[in-house]
């Protein structure tokens, strides 16, 4: 366990997997569960399956999640998750320079996504996305809805129970976040391997195969007709995120200085 302060000075938590001289370095964003424990088994076992292939693997705890700083469940701007994910792409430079590629499930997808579109000084090499929450399958109830349009007068207003808690405010900047990534997708320059599962109804799975069409070459698409949104709790799934970095990095893509 390792730790790094976000630029406002929240304490945020990651695990390392660390081969003696990877050639590569993986940056994985988990999923929206505040109210959990985010360091599960499906990241542990992914970690370990990525070190014992030369891969260096950081899983960050974000924050108002886990053993991270923040308010549970809340986001007073979607922009301080982009600023977090910088800060952990410098401490990981400083643990082992080489290529970064970053990888985010779900919520963590969505993170991902925008850094790419906001942050093109900083080109990471590839990115791998999961079950993006680019949409949900299906529609918040009514007072949801109402409770993210009345964010800026009770942002800290609870929403949703369990692993679907969040106050007002970070539904609202979630909602924002889902329409920016889809109107700024021409702005990614690194290739994306996306992964869906054909049986995930937790997300718009349509939605997320448009995204991959509008990004045409710089996407690869992986579609899974009997997974679920956990898609990366299939061991089956590991054989081609690993072959999509293995690709990447002897590819002529590596930025020079990342």
């Amino acid at each position: 366990m390792s730790q790094i302060n976000a630029p406002d000075g929240t304490p945020l938590l990651y695990d390392a997997y660390e081969p003696v001289r990877p050639y590569v370095a993986v940056l994985l964003l988990h999923d929206w569960h505040p109210q959990a424990d985010t360091m599960t088994g499906v990241y542990d076992q992914l970690g370990t399956q990525l070190k014992a292939a030369g891969v260096a693997a950081y899983v960050l705890e974000q924050r108002g999640h886990g053993r991270s700083g923040g308010q549970r469940g809340h986001l007073s701007r979607f922009s301080q998750l982009l600023g977090d994910l910088q800060a952990l792409r410098r401490a990981v430079r400083r643990r082992h320079d080489v290529p970064q590629v970053l990888a985010g499930h779900g919520f963590g997808g969505l993170v991902v996504l925008r850094y790419l579109e906001t942050q093109p000084g900083e080109a990471p090499l590839a990115a791998v996305i999961s079950s993006p929450w680019l949409a949900t399958r299906a529609r918040p109830s009514a007072w949801k809805r109402v409770a993210a349009r009345l964010a800026d007068l009770w942002p800290m207003l609870p929403t949703g129970r369990g692993s679907d808690f969040m106050t007002a405010g970070a539904r609202a900047e979630l909602q924002w976040a889902q329409r920016a990534v889809l109107a700024d997708c021409r702005r990614i320059e690194r290739p994306v391997l996306l992964l869906l599962g054909g049986a995930d109804h937790v997300t718009d799975t349509a939605v997320a195969r448009r995204f991959a069409s509008d990004l045409a070459a710089r996407a690869a698409l992986q579609w899974f007709p009997e997974l679920s949104y956990d898609v990366l709790a299939t061991p089956e799934v590991r054989a081609p995120l690993l072959k999509f970095i293995a690709e990447c990095s002897s590819s002529d893509l590596a930025p020079k200085n990342d």
